[in-house]
């Protein structure tokens, strides 16, 4: 085939195989960190908090609705927005508003609480709060609702917004125009907000009579169940509810009568169907969480990875080189994995006379597999899936190290294993000049007495700050004029500033002396957040090598692996090519030769696709 007539085969292929712009290629470390805390429920160390909520928990103690708890400071944090001119919103504000009237009551620092320790660089307060009320509603049995990310934090208080119980209804009409709502949309948002939880006695003593013989407050709940569904409707128009806010004695409070019935009753007697309910709550809860400052721009919907890579990184380990991953894979939960299943990295070599798989291609299976719980996150439970999570860990010849890496799933029963390489291009290491090295790495939490700005105060009231011990290594032959990190954590108790700092990184050969073809660097840092993350960089000439977003949560947890056996195979550039953008050559074949009438496109197309 001619030069002229391929290039015109590769303008028109799009028409036979529709390739989205916008489909995720990794790495992508935003969507990543985004789709693991919402999918996955927790933190790269494993601190979950999904495991706050989820199943539809009542807190210990006080026995309050979790999930309504924090739905309701979603709402509050929203409630700041001003249509009028595009200020306030979701961008976690109320963290610094809850000395207002508004805002007060245990439950709303208990949430407080249980969201401190998940921000970081790449997701935002107010992306945590988002993903907290999207677990909320799912973990009681409501509609998964569609997230998108990208949140920008403020750190100061906006200006108030969130209705209270006394104020009569053009007030609070008002108050939901100014947050972008209509009449309808405002019953709505009540409606499914008040789904789940209730009024305290402590937070409404005018409401709620306190009980003289507990030490915890008395809940009077909205309907009668903790799920998330319409009896708050029904019970409504039956004449049966409870809801204090309903048919409470001090009728200046009944505010969600006011609401209710702003319109006739015609919005709730249209949610009195079940499965009404369910769809207007995900779409009125989906506008809500997508209420930000007009100078912030969301991201595309944040939606789950069929196949994901995790936790990929070259590093040092027991005196050794190692390329570590998780290939992370999805399954419906009524299904169970093949055991004979065999999963295998294959990967090509960056240097030597091997570079890019010239002649053979490196392949080892997985050192572990495990089949996770569904309940690892309600949003994944509730679309009826579960990971398996298979682990790989390589040796790595630093003459030769590693370009790129993919992988092959052979189910063993006779059919063709299907291959994930990132579209077509493999997941690339794009570089293995500087390296973060946590198993050389350590950190102390240490204990003080005294008040400093350089601890944080758990929520039993213990000071604590923790001390970083660093090590990164870099490559022979770099010669860095500069080694350092810029460091960040927005983790930090109350969120009174965020931790960001450049640190420089010395040669320690005395410590850590150079092996492999590396030599070592290390520094200190003390740190009062608890997520400290780090993009690290090494300066030589006029080259800087990065790597971004390094977590140092794995500190605490990161058990030794012995690296896998490898071995290799001849390459073949049929088989590197087997899977374009997820479908199989054979397919994407047959459809080119089907679109363009050609017989045979012969070997010199296959040479060009490599």
């Amino acid at each position: 085939m001619c030069r002229k007539t391929l290039v015109l085969v590769l303008q028109l292929l799009p028409l036979v195989i529709p390739l989205s712009s916008a489909a995720y290629t990794w790495p992508s470390p935003q969507y990543d960190a985004l789709e693991g805390l919402l999918f996955e429920g927790r933190r790269s160390d494993g601190s979950s908090l999904s495991d706050l909520v989820h199943p539809c928990r009542k807190r210990t103690g006080t026995l309050a609705s979790v999930p309504a708890e924090w739905l309701r400071f979603a709402f509050h944090d929203m409630a700041t927005h001003n249509v009028d001119d595009g200020t306030g919103g979701l961008d976690g504000s109320i963290v610094y508003e809850l000395g207002r009237p508004e805002n007060f009551g245990l439950g709303f620092n208990q949430t407080l609480n249980d969201f401190e320790a998940f921000p970081n660089k790449l997701v935002s307060r107010a992306d945590v709060i988002s993903i907290g009320a999207i677990m909320a509603v799912a973990t009681c049995g409501g509609p998964v609702i569609p997230f998108r990310g990208g949140r920008i934090d403020a750190w100061a208080g906006g200006a108030t917004g969130a209705p209270e119980p006394q104020f009569d209804l053009p007030t609070l009409t008002e108050m939901f125009r100014k947050q972008g709502f209509n009449q309808a949309e405002m019953i709505k948002l009540v409606a499914c907000g008040h789904t789940m939880g209730g009024v305290r006695s402590s937070d409404f003593p005018q409401l709620v009579a306190p009980d003289p013989n507990s030490v915890y407050p008395v809940f009077d709940d909205f309907d009668t169940t903790m799920a998330f569904d319409n009896d708050v409707v029904t019970e409504y128009l039956d004449g049966s509810t409870k809801n204090i806010l309903v048919v409470g004695t001090n009728q200046t409070m009944n505010s969600d009568l006011r609401v209710f019935e702003a319109d006739g009753n015609s919005t709730m007697r249209s949610l009195g169907d079940a499965t009404v309910f369910q769809s207007e709550c995900q779409s009125i809860l989906a506008r809500m969480l997508d209420v930000v400052p007009k100078d912030v721009t969301l991201t595309d919907e944040i939606t789950l990875l069929p196949a994901k890579v995790n936790a990929a990184q070259l590093t040092f380990e027991k005196n050794q080189l190692v390329f570590k991953s998780t290939f992370r894979l999805t399954q419906p939960t009524n299904a169970t994995a093949n055991a004979n299943r065999n999963v295998t990295m294959l990967w090509c070599d960056k240097y030597g006379d091997n570079k890019n798989c010239a002649g053979k291609t490196n392949t080892a299976l997985s050192v572990s597999k495990l089949a996770e719980s569904p309940d690892v996150s309600p949003v994944t439970k509730n679309l009826g899936y579960s990971f398996l999570l298979y682990d790989f860990v390589v040796p790595i010849n630093n003459a030769a190290s590693i370009s790129k890496f993919w992988f092959k799933v052979d189910e063993m029963d006779g059919s063709a294993a299907t291959t994930y390489n990132n579209g077509g291009s493999g997941y690339p290491i794009d570089q293995d000049q500087v390296l973060f090295v946590p198993m050389l790495s350590h950190v102390d939490v240490v204990a003080v007495n005294t008040t400093s700005p350089q601890t944080y105060t758990n929520r039993y009231g213990q000071e604590f700050t923790r001390i970083y011990s660093l090590v990164a290594a870099v490559r022979d032959g770099v010669n860095p004029s500069r080694v350092y990190a810029e460091v960040s954590d927005v983790a930090v108790k109350d969120f009174p500033v965020a931790i960001s700092s450049t640190i420089e990184f010395t040669q320690n050969s005395t410590s850590f002396p150079p092996q492999s073809g590396y030599t070592f660097y290390t520094s200190k840092m003390d740190d009062i957040g608890l997520q400290l993350t780090m993009d690290l960089h090494a300066v030589s000439g006029q080259s800087t090598y990065t790597q971004t977003f390094v977590q140092t949560l794995v500190l605490d947890n990161t058990p030794y692996v012995k690296p896998g056996a490898v071995s290799t195979v001849a390459s073949s550039k049929s088989a590197a090519v087997r899977l374009v953008g997820g479908r199989s050559w054979e397919v994407w074949h047959a459809l080119v030769l089907v679109a363009f009438g050609v017989v045979y496109l012969g070997e010199s197309l296959l040479g060009w696709a490599l």
